[in-house]
């Protein structure tokens, strides 16, 4: 949730700046935006406890960390060689709908990995709307109203994590703190 926060609230400056938009109230209301995703978040983290930092890794674990990082690796990868390549052919313009695209297209993998379909959704959505913005924006419009698009996909995603989780942590009685919460 927080990865989604926080790179949902980069598009929405990176869709302000191209707006020409971008000033200190702008940045001010991104700065709350991401504030009120990342309090309750980090909250829910403190309240989930954390595993002992010198216990050993199960297998399972270090082979999700592995296919994490061959995901996040390949989408890196990805988006360097596409915009590199973009900018070589002098279309800049194009950069933000297909990094949304490649987002969208990692979120896939991760949708099974963590066994969490709402990824999908969000995989399915950033897919879609770069498609869309690339069809029907022109392409002086891509780079400002695309990454709101994507900012709004991906506040909104983080936004339906943050309450599921938060419905989770109330309904979670193992906790000492979330017990006496909802009590």
């Amino acid at each position: 949730m927080l990865f989604l926060a926080g790179f949902g609230s980069i598009w929405l400056l990176n869709g302000l700046t191209a707006l020409h938009r971008l000033n200190a109230i702008s940045l001010g209301a991104v700065v709350m935006i991401l504030a009120v995703f990342a309090i309750p978040a980090l909250r829910l983290l403190r309240m989930a406890g954390k595993r002992d930092a010198h216990a050993e890794a199960t297998p399972e674990e270090r082979q999700t960390r592995r296919v994490l990082l061959r995901v996040n690796a390949t989408q890196g990868v990805a988006i360097i060689v596409s915009v590199w390549l973009l900018n070589a052919i002098h279309r800049g313009e194009f950069v933000a709908p297909v990094i949304a695209f490649i987002v969208g297209m990692h979120l896939f993998p991760l949708a099974e990995l963590f066994n969490y379909a709402p990824y999908n959704v969000a995989g399915t959505l950033l897919v879609g709307w770069s498609t869309v913005a690339v069809t029907i924006l022109p392409p002086e419009l891509l780079s400002s109203i695309g990454a709101l698009g994507t900012a709004i996909i991906l506040l909104g995603s983080a936004a339906y994590t943050l309450m599921s989780a938060s419905r989770a942590a109330r309904a979670t009685p193992s906790s000492p703190r979330l017990t006496h919460q909802t009590a």
